[in-house]
């Protein structure tokens, strides 16, 4: 009996120790999620609103030309934009999916930053988690309203009803990290209806103890 209790107080002890350490490290997430949000939602407000660039007058010829040059023009509009509702005190609106989604771990991170290892622990990437919405709502250059799940069918009515100017609910994933936690990568979402979505990979650094923006790129679009 004496070997059965220790045994099964070791393996309590086992897991309780597991379990700390997976609470630490979804603290430690989303105090970096938290930290990167005010960058990573101006690049990625201002990113969303040049994918809209409308088709070009009948006397003009629709070009890839024509294209990338209406994409600069609306991306330097959006950012001026941006600029001018902060200063003024403007609130931008957006609908805001309330929990990280799962992310699927892949090799993009350790592709961008060629001295990443790799973690083999990807458990915690197979769950998700509620937002701290004061958090979020800290950096008020943007309103939220927090929906808890994307609209898919007849409720897809909702892009249209819901909010005044709004391009979409916007969505951010899971983050994975490398094994020493100086990098991290995850996507940002905007589902705008039918057929109609497109999504960044973001990537992030640590520098001097504060986690930083490095770069984001376009992922994919439907």
């Amino acid at each position: 009996m004496r070997k059965i209790y220790f045994a099964l107080l070791f393996t309590s002890g086992i897991i309780l120790t597991s379990c700390n350490k997976k609470e630490k490290d979804l603290e430690f997430e989303k105090d970096v999620i938290y930290q990167v949000y005010p960058d990573l939602i101006d690049s990625v407000w201002v990113n969303a609103a040049y994918h809209y660039a409308p088709p070009p007058p009948p006397q003009i010829k629709d070009t890839p030309e024509y294209r990338i040059q209406r994409k600069k023009e609306y991306k330097k509009q959006f950012n001026e934009d941006l600029a001018e509702f902060k200063k003024k005190g403007f609130k931008i609106d957006l609908v805001f999916l309330d929990k990280a989604k799962p992310k699927k771990n892949g090799n993009e991170l350790q592709e961008h930053f060629k001295d990443a290892v790799l973690s083999k622990d990807n458990i915690l990437d197979t769950l998700d988690y509620k937002f701290n919405r004061k958090k979020l709502d800290a950096y008020n250059a943007f309103h939220l309203k927090y929906v808890p799940r994307i609209p898919r069918g007849n409720d897809r009515i909702f892009y249209n009803e819901c909010c005044y100017s709004v391009r979409g609910v916007f969505s951010f994933s899971r983050i994975q990290f490398d094994s020493e936690k100086k990098y991290g990568l995850l996507t940002a979402e905007i589902d705008c209806g039918d057929m109609c979505g497109y999504g960044y990979r973001i990537y992030i650094k640590k520098v001097k103890d504060k986690w930083i923006v490095d770069k984001i790129e376009d992922a994919w679009i439907v």
